[in-house]
């Protein structure tokens, strides 16, 4: 399990209050009572600590939101929600961790927009990285008639990090004069394009939320931070950056020397697949303090002085390495005791 890191964000986050009502929940408080389920019975969100996710979240706190379709009374779905089914014109994104290819089960996750349980409708954006290498964006009208879903559409992974990890996804839903709904999809802020509703049934207005699908009732769970919701079809609410830096580098860990923990400065100069880990002076790692896809920004992470497994460490010479596709840099630390 990786151990949490705690994370600085040091850049502006620009939130857009201009449209109207917005939805926001990291989940730290705990507080989940405004979320519901879109199956009367289902299971609600939980909220459990970062180390519980299988990988830390870099610009997540120490909790994180948890979706299982436990007892797989909806065959592995879970999906909840917020807001009201009149919502209308809005963008909804989130943090969600993406699986790839994992052994014996399968599992999707991603986001919901305009859901209405009464009328039995709604659309999600979900992540298939198991059987096949696609981005989905489809209702839950299935007809056993044509084996097919009224709304099904297939974004392929060309231009995005198709990697196990967190990844960031946003939903954008607009109604149109002729009230076919349009949905524009993005992952980790690539534009994937806009696809047009106009399913036989399909609503005008509803709910968002998050969605969580295992094949069998010992799937794997969905784990989502950073949620929100603000009215207007293409507006971000997070990872929103400033003065995003022209380099990916590290600065040199403070204090140094150090005893107990020490703080690690990193800039990201664009987004990807990206990792900080710490090897001693025999090359081994020593524990991974964020792995993800990290949004171009500045932060701060720092490392309590323990390995992967929880045990401090002996005094010495350590290794903190960014790395992200082929770029790497790295510093020297010195641990005392």
């Amino acid at each position: 399990m990786q151990r949490k890191a705690t994370i600085l964000i040091l850049l502006a986050m620009t939130f857009s209050l201009a449209f109207g009502q917005v939805y926001t929940e990291d989940f730290e408080d705990g507080n989940v009572s405004e979320w519901q389920t879109f199956f009367a019975d289902e299971e609600n969100i939980q909220v459990v600590d970062m180390t519980s996710a299988p990988a830390v979240l870099v610009g997540g706190d120490d909790k994180v939101g948890y979706l299982q379709d436990i007892d797989g009374s909806y065959t592995g779905i879970a999906n909840v929600l917020t807001g009201t089914t009149s919502d209308v014109n809005y963008t909804v994104e989130a943090d969600v961790y993406v699986y790839a290819n994992p052994a014996g089960s399968s599992a999707y996750s991603g986001l919901v927009a305009y859901a209405d349980s009464s009328l039995d409708y709604y659309v999600k954006l979900v992540v298939d990285f198991d059987g096949d290498d696609r981005l989905r964006l489809f209702n839950n009208k299935f007809s056993m008639a044509t084996f097919s879903y009224s709304f099904d559409n297939t974004m392929p992974t060309t231009n995005i990090e198709n990697t196990e990890g967190w990844h960031h996804m946003k939903l954008g839903v607009v109604t149109n004069d002729d009230n076919t709904v349009s949905y524009t999809c993005w992952y980790d802020e690539v534009n994937l394009g806009t696809f047009i509703d106009d399913a036989a049934g399909h609503t005008t207005s509803g709910m968002a939320g998050v969605f969580s699908m295992q094949q069998d009732d010992d799937g794997l769970p969905g784990y989502f931070d950073n949620y929100g919701v603000t009215a207007g079809g293409t507006t971000s609410i997070f990872n929103t950056f400033e003065n995003v830096p022209v380099t990916m580098t590290i600065s040199q860990n403070f204090p140094n020397p150090f005893n107990p923990s020490t703080t690690i400065s990193i800039e990201m100069h664009e987004g990807g697949e990206a990792s900080l880990e710490i090897f001693n002076i025999r090359g081994e790692i020593v524990t991974t303090l964020a792995q993800g896809n990290i949004q171009p920004g500045s932060y701060r992470v720092t490392w309590d002085g323990r390995d992967n497994k929880g045990q401090v460490v002996a005094a010495g010479n350590y290794i903190a390495v960014l790395s992200k596709g082929n770029e790497q840099v790295s510093r020297n630390m010195l641990m005392l005791k």
